[in-house]
C-alpha cells in the first residue's frame, strides 16, 4: 500500500505544482478508509489532457473521444487520471455509482464527500449514489457491479432498497458491451461466488446472465453451496465457471448442453479461449470421477488434458458427491488416476522414435507418430515397466496393423 500511495501522492504533487487541482478518488479512497489494500490508484483532476501528456511522458490516453482517461503506469500497478466534468469535483463525485465510491482524498489528508458516503463506509453498506433510476440509466451494468462489490468487499452488504430498485428497474444488460459484463462476472466469481450469485438473483439478473441456471430454490441453493466449497478449496476460475453450467436441476439439464453453453457464454463475455475451453471440458467430464472406474477413458482424458486438468476435475466432482456411494466412487477413481499420474513420470520406459525406427525398420511419418502416441497412453496402465515391455507392446500393435 505504501508504494502505491506514495506513487499516487507524487502525481498529485506534480499536478499541484502546475497549478492544477488533483485528488485521489473512487475505489482507492474507499479501500484506504476500510482498511483494505488498494490495487490501483484513481485521480481526478482539472488538468487538460495535453498537460498530463507533457508532465508524464510514460503515460498514454485510452478510451473513446470525449471519454478519454490518462493511464500512467508505475511500480506493479497503474494510475488512471480522469478529467473533471464541467461541474468540477462536486459533479465528479455526484456522478459516481455508489456512495462508498463517491469520496475523494486531498494531498493534505482531507477527505471530501458526503456524510452519507462516510456513514455507508462505516456501516459497510452498498447504496446507489443518488436516484437508482439515474445511475442505472447512465450505465445498466451498475446493477451487476453491485453484486460484484458485495462479493469482493469483505463485510459489505447491499442496501435492501438498492436491491429492490435494481429488481424493479430491470436494467437491460444487453446494452452493455459483452466484455464489460464478462469482467464483472469474472471479478465476482473470483471473490465470494455464493454472495455474488445470491445478489445477482436478488437483483433479478439471473435469467439474463445464466439462462440455464437452476430454477428451483433447492437446486440454486445447492449451486451456491458448491461454489462456496470450491472457493474454500481455492478452485481456479475455470473450475468455478464449470460449476455454473453443470448443476443438476437446471432447465436445460435434460439435453446436457451445459458444456456447450459454458463455452459459448464465456467466449461471448470475452474470457480467454483457453479458459472457456477448459471450463467446458470440466463441465463435460465432471461425472467421470463419480462413475464406475473406466481406466481407458480416464487414461485418454489424462493424456489429452494433462495433470492440472485432472486435478481440477476431481476438485470439481467432489463437490457433487451426495452420500457414501459417490464418495466411494470418487476415491476409487482418484486412486486410479494417482496410479496413472505416477506411471506417467516413467519416461525411461519409453523408447525414442529413433530406437523404434531402427529396431523395426520404420520410416518417419504418421504411422510412427501413432505408435508413439499409443505407447504413451499404454504406459499409464499396469504392465509397462521397462523398454522391453514397451517393445513387446509395439510388436503387438505391428501385428494388428499387418506390418509385423
Amino acid at each position: 500500500m505504501k508504494d502505491l500511495l506514495s506513487g499516487a501522492g507524487e502525481i498529485l504533487r506534480r499536478l499541484e505544482e502546475e497549478g492544477q487541482e488533483a485528488l485521489l478518488v473512487g475505489g482507492m479512497v474507499r479501500d484506504l478508509l476500510c482498511g483494505l489494500a488498494p490495487c490501483d490508484a484513481d485521480i481526478a483532476s482539472d488538468a487538460p489532457l495535453p498537460v498530463l501528456a507533457s508532465l508524464f511522458p510514460s503515460g498514454r490516453l485510452i478510451g473513446p473521444e470525449g471519454m478519454q482517461v490518462f493511464l500512467l503506469p508505475f511500480g506493479e500497478g497503474h494510475c488512471e487520471v480522469f478529467p473533471f466534468p464541467r461541474g468540477g469535483l462536486k459533479d465528479d463525485l455526484a456522478r459516481r455509482d455508489f456512495t462508498v465510491n463517491a469520496l475523494a482524498l486531498r494531498r493534505t489528508g482531507e477527505v471530501v464527500g458526503s456524510r452519507r458516503a462516510m456513514a455507508d463506509i462505516a456501516a459497510r453498506v452498498l447504496r446507489f449514489n443518488g436516484p437508482a433510476s439515474e445511475r442505472l440509466a447512465e450505465d445498466p451494468l451498475r446493477a451487476l457491479r453491485l453484486a460484484r462489490f458485495a462479493a469482493v468487499l469483505p463485510g459489505f452488504v447491499p442496501d435492501p432498497g438498492t436491491v429492490r430498485e435494481c429488481r424493479e428497474a430491470r436494467p437491460s444488460l444487453e446494452k452493455c458491451a459483452p466484455e464489460r459484463v464478462g469482467r464483472e462476472i469474472r471479478l465476482g466469481m473470483e471473490g465470494n461466488p455464493r454472495i455474488f450469485l445470491e445478489t445477482v438473483k436478488e437483483c433479478g439478473l439471473l435469467d439474463a446472465l445464466f439462462p440455464g441456471m437452476p430454477a428451483r430454490e433447492f437446486d440454486f441453493s445447492r449451486l451456491c453451496r458448491i461454489q462456496e466449497g470450491l472457493a474454500r478449496e481455492g478452485a481456479s476460475l475455470e473450475v468455478r465457471a464449470a460449476a455454473l453450467f453443470s448443476v443438476p436441476g437446471g432447465r436445460s439439464s435434460r439435453s446436457d448442453d451445459g458444456p456447450s453453453r459454458a463455452e459459448e457464454a464465456l467466449l461471448a463475455w470475452k474470457w480467454p479461449a483457453r479458459s472457456a475451453s477448459e471450463a467446458a471440458e470440466l463441465a463435460r467430464h465432471r461425472r467421470l470421477p463419480l462413475e464406475a472406474p473406466d481406466p481407458e477413458r480416464t487414461a485418454a482424458l489424462f493424456e489429452a488434458r494433462g495433470m492440472p486438468f485432472m486435478d481440477s476435475l476431481f476438485l470439481l466432482s467432489r463437490q457433487y458427491c451426495a452420500g457414501e456411494p459417490h464418495f466411494r466412487r470418487w476415491s476409487e477413481n482418484r486412486a486410479l488416476y494417482v496410479s496413472m499420474a505416477v506411471r506417467a513420470l516413467r519416461d525411461d520406459v519409453l523408447p525414442s522414435g529413433g530406437e523404434i525406427m531402427k529396431k523395426y525398420s520404420l520410416a518417419p511419418g504418421p504411422f510412427l507418430g501413432k505408435l508413439a502416441g499409443a505407447l504413451k497412453l499404454r504406459r499409464l496402465h499396469p504392465g509397462l515397466a521397462s523398454k522391453e515391455d514397451a517393445f513387446r507392446y509395439i510388436e503387438t500393435l505391428l501385428r494388428h496393423s499387418g506390418r509385423s
